[in-house]
């Protein structure tokens, strides 16, 4: 395997392969990027079922002997708790089995900048040093420590800020007539809760190295083509990247629809925070992972500027030649006209100006959109059918579309 690439140091087309740009974060990780292929796709499936086996399994043990040996509430409040299940059982191993989605295909993207010519050979040094870079930040240790700093914060900001009430009952234990956290509390509190963070955490890093990369690349001289069919001036590929994080937008939504079935099944809360709670999601992943191909949309805009006034001024100069060869007064017009090279020759160049003018300001694909968006709702959808009931399910619905 290749060594990281310098700075300056122009990067071939074999070093890519065997590089994972954006595999970062120090939980669990056995370092993707230095095991082989096969390697890597087994190290993610066992991590995915280490998260569940830290994450849930002692809850389920502890609760467990809550119930049974301290005779206290535990394991129904436990197994009731949708929450928890959509966190630890649901969103913690998709977060570890999307690194197995997203990471190759953001590297390919990232990669194509140059390997597609949007990046010339002039800049090569420039791409080089914008790829180590990321490297460099992709193994920081620091940003490893600021995870887990960061997480256990939070942890303690929760537990000062949330009233105890919030917490289901498997969270606390009855000692001398008073309420503690119970075993299963503080596993979940010390262990869990932070797993789950630090996960979210690596991901959220990981869009921060995407963004800056594609910071770096609206930096360059990019050689955009107005006219591209893909009507994002040859861009097209960049918006494919959204589509990349859809299994994140799983975890998000089961993270956010868990919380919201504890809401409205178990305190009593309207089924419309089912609505907000989808909104904000949609809202957050839209956000999130369409924010950053903004960066690009000054380079777009300046290219479909160019290539209007360029492409509509070659236009009219064949529209004009066009009718003065075949409109002029006198000019008899018969169907073996039609045969001529004129005409299909002034349509392919009107598409092609008609490409320029749907330049699209942002390189986004709306199938690539909906597919994120769609995969960040469904857990609401199974949610939803399973426990609330139909009719007020559809009315629910129905306001939220219309």
């Amino acid at each position: 395997m290749k060594a990281p690439l310098g700075r300056g140091e122009a990067v071939g087309t074999a070093s890519y392969a065997d590089t994972q740009l954006f595999d970062c974060g120090t939980l669990l990780k056995l370092r993707m990027h230095a095991l082989s292929s096969p390697e890597r796709e087994r190290n993610i499936v066992l991590r995915a079922g280490l998260v569940v086996l830290i994450g849930w399994i002692p809850l389920l043990i502890l609760t467990a002997y809550q119930s049974i040996v301290l005779h206290e509430a535990g394991v129904a409040s436990f197994f009731s708790d949708f929450a928890i299940a959509c966190r630890a059982l649901i969103a913690a191993p998709l977060l570890v089995l999307a690194e197995w989605v997203a990471l190759p295909r953001l590297t390919v993207i990232a990669f194509h900048f140059r390997d597609s010519g949007v990046v010339s050979r002039d800049d090569d040094a420039r791409f080089a040093a914008a790829w180590s870079s990321t490297l460099r930040l992709r193994d920081s240790a620091w940003a490893d420590v600021g995870m887990i700093v960061l997480a256990y914060l939070v942890i303690a900001a929760l537990m000062a800020s949330v009233p105890q009430l919030t917490y289901p009952a498997w969270h606390f234990s009855t000692v001398d007539g008073g309420s503690v956290y119970s075993a299963a509390g503080w596993w979940h509190v010390l262990v869990s809760l932070p797993l789950l963070f630090m996960l979210i955490l690596g991901w959220a890093w990981r869009l921060i190295l995407w963004a800056r990369f594609l910071h770096l690349m609206a930096r360059l001289d990019l050689r955009l083509v107005p006219a591209h069919p893909d009507r994002t001036a040859g861009l097209r590929f960049v918006a494919y990247s959204v589509q990349a994080f859809s299994l994140v937008a799983l975890a998000l939504g089961a993270i956010v629809a868990g919380s919201a079935a504890n809401q409205v099944i178990h305190r009593g809360a309207s089924a419309a925070t089912f609505k907000y709670a989808v909104l904000a999601v949609v809202i957050s992943v839209i956000i999130l992972f369409v924010g950053p191909l903004v960066t690009l949309s000054g380079h777009l805009l300046r290219a479909w500027r160019r290539g209007t006034l360029q492409y509509s001024a070659l236009a009219g100069r064949l529209g004009r030649q066009f009718e003065g060869k075949f409109f002029r007064n006198g000019a008899v017009i018969d169907a073996s006209a039609l045969e001529l090279p004129d005409f299909s020759a002034t349509t392919d160049l009107y598409q092609i100006a008609s490409n320029v003018y749907e330049v699209r300001l942002i390189p986004i694909s709306v199938a690539s959109l909906g597919i994120v968006v769609a995969m960040a709702i469904l857990p609401f959808l199974v949610i939803a059918l399973a426990f609330i009931p139909f009719d007020v399910f559809v009315e629910e619905i129905a306001k939220l579309l219309l």
